[in-house]
């Protein structure tokens, strides 16, 4: 049997796999890796003093200790990284208690009924290794082409922190950045308080036609340049008949575009926005510089 740390380890596992379907239309609910380094007391605001030892945290970020931060120390980090559907299916069967080969949901506890009835496929009462190893796969992060550095430096400046902090847009923070931080962050104190609050540094969200690139990046699995129905996340599937405006099987870069644009990162009817508008104004930013 599976221990108490070992089962919630697991359960968490199962939690970011789901949720990653959704924070691939989603990018403003990743986590946002530099704000959680700079904000100390982890109250979404950066304070006067948490500003000014705005340099001392970022290097809390440097992993490789070269003195500068790479787009791959400043991405979120998944903690279920490595594993794969296997092994996520030879750790749940351990709760088949009676060695039948298959699980029930008697022999899984109350917080796991949801996930038996998302992973029997054929809706017989009975799951199959087989079962969890679909289900895994298909929930399972980025299965397409890695993003291009020009696509990962466009999702890191989606975060203005980032976006301010990258005084020359290349992407990594280097050296002499993060010991200007300070003074690239008040850029970002509109009301020039002293404090940046959390309504002063709003995740940005994507165009359609970035959110379209993102899409296939991840998920077109056999780079095609479209998606089959299978390729698309669980949590598309509902909308996939009606985005299917020829109904030819697959979402194309086109029909991709027309239904992001109806469906913005946040939820709701889209507002007319540019991808880098200030949301207080609704005008394009410029530069941060």
């Amino acid at each position: 049997m599976l221990s108490n740390s070992s089962r919630n380890s697991f359960l968490l596992a199962l939690a970011l796999s789901a949720c990653t379907a959704t924070h691939a239309q989603r990018p403003q609910e990743r986590p946002r890796v530099i704000l959680e380094a700079l904000d100390l007391d982890h109250d979404g605001n950066l304070s006067p003093q948490e500003i000014q030892a705005a340099s001392t945290s970022l290097h809390s970020l440097d992993r490789d200790g070269d003195g500068q931060l790479s787009l791959d120390e400043l991405s979120p980090r998944r903690t279920d990284a490595g594993a794969s559907p296997d092994q996520l299916a030879t750790q749940l069967m351990h709760f088949d208690k009676n060695g039948d080969g298959v699980l029930t949901p008697d022999e899984l506890p109350e917080r796991m009924q949801s996930l038996f009835t998302r992973t029997d496929a054929n809706k017989d009462g009975k799951l199959t290794a087989d079962e969890i190893r679909q289900s895994a796969a298909k929930t399972a992060g980025p299965r397409g082409r890695e993003l291009n550095s020009e696509e990962a430096v466009n999702m890191m400046h989606l975060d203005p922190i980032a976006d301010a902090l990258d005084a020359d847009h290349n992407g990594p923070i280097s050296a002499e950045e993060i010991s200007t931080a300070s003074a690239h962050l008040l850029l970002l104190d509109k009301n020039h308080d002293g404090t940046i609050a959390a309504d002063e540094i709003p995740m940005r969200q994507q165009s359609p036609a970035q959110r379209v690139a993102h899409m296939l990046g991840e998920f077109d699995t056999n780079q095609d340049g479209k998606l089959s129905r299978e390729e698309v996340p669980d949590g598309m599937r509902d909308r996939f008949a009606d985005a299917d405006k020829n109904n030819d099987g697959f979402l194309d870069s086109n029909e991709l575009q027309q239904m992001f644009a109806t469906m913005p990162a946040g939820g709701g009817p889209r507002r007319n926005r540019d991808a880098n508008a200030d949301p207080n104004t609704q005008q394009p930013k410029g530069p941060s510089h």
